[in-house]
């Protein structure tokens, strides 16, 4: 870049003294008083509208005077670009840019972005404003449309008004997202235990684990094949839901693991995830829950079921199988037995093992059922919970 010479300087020196009188205005009323003298008589000034337009020193003056009395308090002008070129040793001109910040009223900043090209002429070693057009670029601006303080102001209204409209937009968004996030997460605690469903949650997979010391409880229906033989699917269903959903409140008040049904069957562990000492004695206490509603609602409905269950106490190994549709489930002999217990029981009778009732026998009455074969597992020693 060419250094500057000394008479660009000088002209960038009148440009500015020009711009920080009017823009400061630190004499209130007397900054017409002040800018007068830097104006040169045959001066003319334009704006972006015909309104503004000054072709002689008393409409440039008057229109400066009008723009002054609109808005008496300063504004910050800085450049950000400022080009000064000499065309004669009398006669020069200044490109430049500049940001506008204006406070209005007590409101936000109004900001915009304006242009100036000044042309001076020199006269008895002063540098004098000959002409002045000054321009506000917006894309939403028709040619030759101005932009006084009440459009500035009008055009910051909308634009706030506009943040607000896309903030609230956004935040509606945000809440919709984090309700439909919030369902889902409900959906998948309904079907996993919270425990796994955050691990599946936050990394994406659940590993399966091995734990030792729980109880799995199974429940069924005799003669179930029968009654639903005699009753339509419809009335099925909604049996088979009215007493599932009371099972399902039993064991979460017992804190027990709900595992699936499968049919008239239904199945829950104790002592998955998170262990606990008294697994048995929960599942007892949530089977003698269950066989006591079972016994009532016999009492009212026209329908009578006979319900038989087993439990089982050993380790599983529990996991998530499938990929789109979740399922947690357990594997090992100890769901094995306990599904054998649950045959081998009889309507309204809790069947128990002897490993069960190792754990529960302090608390329980039983009785001894001897040694029953049971298929694939050989001889168990069994026990009715009285």
């Amino acid at each position: 870049m060419k250094p500057m010479s000394d008479q660009q300087q000088a002209v960038l020196n009148a440009f500015t003294h020009f711009w920080k009188t009017w823009s400061e205005r630190e004499k209130g009323a007397d900054t017409i008083t002040d800018l007068i003298p830097l104006f040169h008589p045959d001066v003319s000034a334009i704006g972006s509208g015909e309104h503004e337009a000054g072709w002689t020193f008393d409409q440039v003056i008057q229109n400066f005077t009008d723009d002054f009395n609109e808005m008496r308090t300063g504004f910050s002008l800085r450049f950000l670009n400022v080009n000064a070129k000499t065309i004669s040793d009398t006669s020069a001109f200044v490109e430049a840019e500049a940001n506008v910040e204006i406070e209005s009223d007590g409101e936000d900043l109004i900001l915009f972005h304006m242009r100036i090209s000044q042309i001076f002429v020199c006269e008895s070693d002063r540098w004098l404003a000959i002409h002045i057009h000054c321009s506000f670029p917006s894309t939403d601006q028709d040619l030759g449309e101005a932009y006084p303080i009440d459009a500035l102001k009008a055009k910051n209204n909308k634009l706030k008004k506009l943040v607000l409209q896309r903030t609230e937009e956004l935040s509606q968004r945000t809440r919709q997202v984090q309700e439909q996030k919030d369902r889902a997460e409900q959906l998948l605690y309904n079907i996993l235990p919270k425990k796994i469903a955050h691990e599946l949650l936050d990394t994406g997979k659940n590993i399966p684990l091995r734990h030792e010391n729980v109880s799995v409880l199974f429940t069924d229906f005799k003669e179930f094949t029968e009654i639903a033989s005699q009753i339509s699917a419809t009335k099925l269903v909604e049996e088979l839901n009215e007493i599932f959903y009371k099972f399902d409140d039993i064991t979460l008040d017992l804190g027990i693991e709900k595992i699936k049904t499968i049919g008239d069957s239904y199945m829950a562990v104790c002592g998955v995830p998170d262990p606990v000492d008294n697994h048995a004695m929960r599942c007892i206490e949530a089977a003698r829950l269950m066989m006591g509603f079972i016994e009532q609602r016999n009492n009212l409905a026209p329908l009578y079921w006979k319900m038989r269950i087993g439990i089982h106490s050993g380790p599983v190994v529990a996991g998530v199988v499938g990929n789109h549709k979740f399922s947690y489930d357990l594997w090992g002999n100890t769901v094995n037995v306990a599904s054998r217990l649950e045959s081998l029981s009889e309507a309204g009778r809790i069947n128990i093992s002897q490993q069960t009732f190792d754990k529960v026998k302090s608390k329980y009455s039983c009785t001894y059922r001897g040694k029953l074969e049971a298929k694939g597992k050989g001889a168990i020693d069994m026990y009715f919970v009285n």
